[in-house]
């Protein structure tokens, strides 16, 4: 499926492709990001960074608590994939503890989380916002059943999520942003992964000017 067009890929995904044009500089996922928030979402382009990072602050306690360093910091700043496979025989614990995890919590390790001086350099366009819009609008249950299934091969399922991810009050998008290429190898497996876990819309969006 790789080596077809991107028509066919949606086709064969079953992927709704919209086509829009906007007047704009530099990359294109950017400019659609802000074109969604001019109709009042809020969002980040940076795939599945968003996502990952709600996760890990529903999770944050038990991944500081069995920390290898017994260091908060390092669970703060440490990429999920990789304190997932460390902490393989504990998954289950850490994943558990989302349902008990309540906002005022998650809140502040959010905070936490985006104080690190290497999340604010490595990823400047990781959204606040976005991220407490997911949590009022996602169920704890939908968060446990992803971070089960991301669990399950988490450096293969880091990868090939959409560009974009929008919410709107309990409205959720995610959007790939295409301009001449297709989806690659790593969407191929991970967006229809996902799509069976994920009840929200996602969709390909071809940009041009």
């Amino acid at each position: 499926m790789k080596r077809s067009s991107l028509e066919n890929q949606c086709r064969e995904l079953d992927l709704p492709l919209e086509e829009i044009q906007l007047d704009y500089e530099g990359r294109p996922e950017p400019a659609l990001l802000n074109h969604y928030e001019s109709l009042g979402y809020v969002g980040s382009f940076i795939e599945g960074y968003t996502f990952f990072t709600v996760l890990k602050a529903l999770m944050l306690d038990k991944l500081a608590a069995l920390n290898t360093f017994n260091d908060r910091n390092d669970a703060c700043t440490r990429y999920l994939e990789a304190q997932l496979t460390i902490h393989k025989d504990k998954v289950d614990v850490i994943i558990d503890s989302i349902e008990n995890t309540s906002k005022k919590k998650y809140i502040s390790n959010l905070k936490e989380i985006f104080s690190q001086p290497f999340i604010q350099s490595e990823h400047p366009n990781l959204s606040f916002e976005c991220c407490v819009a997911l949590f009022d609008a996602i169920d704890t249950q939908l968060f446990v059943d992803v971070a089960k299934k991301f669990s399950e091969d988490p450096y293969t399922y880091r990868s090939g999520w959409p560009d974009l991810i929008i919410v709107k009050g309990k409205e959720i998008k995610f959007i790939e942003v295409k301009t001449t290429d297709k989806l690659h190898k790593s969407q191929l497996v991970t967006i229809p992964t996902f799509r069976k876990v994920i009840p929200y819309e996602f969709s390909v969006c071809r940009v041009f000017r």
